[in-house]
C-alpha cells in the first residue's frame, strides 16, 4: 500500500524542486485579494456616494426650514400629520415644495429687511428714491384732494348764494340778507349779547364745528332773533361752501306724513336728506305739540341719525330745556345735550318794540 503522508510530502517536496508552479499559486492568491479589495473600494465609494446624497437632501431640506422625517419641527410651522404627508410625496414635488417655502421665506425677510432700513433711513433723516416717490405720490394726492373739494365748495356757493338757491334751501324771504354783520350794523340789545358773541365764535369755527357735528339750540320767547341768528349761521355756511337746509318743524312732520303714504320714493329722498345735510336748522322745535307716536318716530329717525353720522343741527324754540325734556323722549333729549351748546335769550319780543326789522 502506498503511504499517503509520503506522497504529500513528496508532494511538497516536488514543489519545492519547481518554485514556479508555486509562484504561479502565489499569484493566484494575490489576485484573488486583489480583487477582494477592489470589491470593497468600490462598495467604500458607493457608501460615500450614498452619504453625500443623503447630505446633500439634508441641507436643502434644512435651507428650507423644514427637516422632513425628523419629530424636531418647531421652525417649520407644520404638523406632524403634515410632514408624514410631505415624506410620502415623491422626492421630486418634495423638493419642490420645499424649495418654494425657501423662497417664500427669503423674500418675507428681504421685506423685512427693507422695512427695517426704511425707518432706519427715517429715523437719520435719511431719504431713498422710494421714499422720495412716496412722499410725492402722496403729496399729489393731497393736493387732488384739496382740488376737490374746493371745487365743491364753490359750486356750493355758486348754487345757494342766490334767492333761487336760498329759497331751494328753505330760507324765508324774509332772513335771506340776515348776515352777522348786517344784524349786528342795526344793533343788538345788551341782553343778546351774549348769545351773539357765542354765535360769533360758532361762525369763526363753521368748518370744524360742521365735521365735528357740533350744533347749537337757541331757546327763549317769540321775536328774539332766535329764527334770524339760525338763518345767518346757513348764510355763514353757504360762504364757506357747506350746504345747509332751513325746515319749520311743523311743516316738515306734516310733509314727511303725507309723502310716507303718497310717494315712498320721494319720501325716502326728503328723509335722507334731511338726515345727511351738513348743517340743518329745525326753526320752533316743540310747536308741532303733541302728535301722534309714528309721527314723532320722524323727529327721532332724523335726530339719532344726525348724530350717529357728525352732522350739525341748529334748533330754535320757544320752549325751556326743561319742558323740551317733558316734551320729547330721553333718547332725544340725551343726543341733543351732548352735541348742542344751549343759548338762551332772555328779552321780549323785538317785533312788538319795532326795533329790530331784518327787510329794512
Amino acid at each position: 500500500m502506498r503511504d499517503t503522508h509520503n506522497d504529500t510530502r513528496g508532494y511538497i517536496c516536488n514543489d519545492q524542486h519547481n518554485p514556479h508552479q508555486y509562484d504561479t499559486i502565489s499569484d493566484q492568491h494575490n489576485n484573488k485579494t486583489n480583487t477582494n479589495n477592489t470589491d470593497t473600494n468600490t462598495y467604500t465609494n458607493i457608501n460615500t456616494s450614498i452619504n453625500t446624497n443623503a447630505n446633500t437632501d439634508t441641507n436643502v431640506n434644512s435651507d428650507a426650514g423644514l427637516n422632513v422625517g425628523t419629530d424636531s419641527n418647531s421652525d417649520s410651522g407644520l404638523s406632524q400629520e403634515e410632514i408624514s404627508h410631505l415624506n410620502e410625496m415623491a422626492p421630486e414635488l418634495r423638493d419642490a415644495l420645499l424649495r418654494l417655502r425657501k423662497n417664500i421665506r427669503i423674500r418675507q425677510r428681504e421685506k423685512e429687511q427693507a422695512a427695517e432700513a426704511r425707518e432706519l433711513n427715517r429715523l437719520m433723516g435719511i431719504k431713498t428714491p422710494e421714499d422720495a416717490a412716496e412722499e410725492q405720490r402722496l403729496l399729489n394726492l393731497r393736493r387732488a384732494m384739496d382740488e376737490q373739494e374746493r371745487q365743491n365748495r364753490e359750486a356750493v356757493r355758486r348754487k345757494f348764494l342766490c334767492n333761487s338757491g336760498m329759497e331751494e334751501a328753505g330760507i324765508p324771504l324774509a332772513f335771506r340778507t340776515a348776515t352777522m354783520e348786517a344784524v349786528s350794523r342795526r344793533g343788538i340789545p345788551e341782553a343778546l349779547e351774549y348769545p351773539r358773541m357765542r354765535i360769533c365764535d360758532y361762525l369763526s369755527g363753521i368748518d370744524k364745528c360742521c365735521k365735528s357735528g357740533t350744533g347749537l339750540i337757541l331757546t327763549g320767547p317769540c321775536g328774539t332773533l332766535k329764527t334770524t341768528f339760525a338763518c345767518s349761521i346757513m348764510l355763514e355756511a353757504f360762504a364757506h361752501g357747506i350746504e345747509a337746509r332751513f325746515e319749520l318743524v311743523m311743516s316738515m312732520l306734516d310733509r314727511l306724513v303725507m309723502l310716507e303714504k303718497a310717494n315712498r320714493e320721494e319720501y325716502s329722498r326728503t328723509m335722507h336728506k334731511l338726515c345727511t345735510v351738513p348743517l340743518l336748522v329745525l326753526d320752533d322745535l316743540g310747536a308741532e305739540g303733541h302728535h301722534a307716536d309714528f309721527v314723532r318716530s320722524k323727529l327721532e329717525q332724523i335726530v339719532f341719525q344726525r348724530h350717529a353720522n357728525n352732522r350739525a343741527l341748529i334748533i330754535t324754540t320757544n320752549l325751556s330745556p326743561q319742558k323740551l325734556a317733558g316734551l320729547y323722549s330721553g333718547r332725544i333729549m340725551d343726543r341733543l345735550r351732548e352735541r348742542c351748546l344751549v343759548l338762551e335769550h332772555n328779552c321780549g319780543s323785538l317785533r312788538a318794540k319795532n326795533v329790530f326789522s331784518i327787510t329794512a
